[in-house]
């Protein structure tokens, strides 16, 4: 029998029981920087803010304040998500 692993112990690395991640985080996440690739592949850079992301390109920016506003600038510009 295995004793639960501490967060404290050296040898916790990576995971451990002060993780608060959830799968939700994660494909948020993934999901966020997929699209980020889509623009890039489009040939605009995007740049993740504290509150949002910008995206830029030939001089021109654009503020979108969240996930959602990225997606439908997304699709005015014709990024496929």
């Amino acid at each position: 029998m295995r004793a639960a692993q501490k967060c404290e112990s050296p040898a916790a690395t990576g995971l451990n029981a002060t993780n608060k991640n959830t799968r939700l985080d994660f494909t948020a996440e993934k999901s966020a920087t997929t699209l980020i690739a889509k623009f890039a592949l489009a040939g605009h850079q995007v740049h993740r803010l504290e509150h949002g992301y910008i995206v830029c390109r030939w001089g021109q920016t654009k503020v979108c304040p969240d996930l959602a506003a990225l997606v439908n600038f997304g699709r005015v510009l014709g990024v496929k998500q």
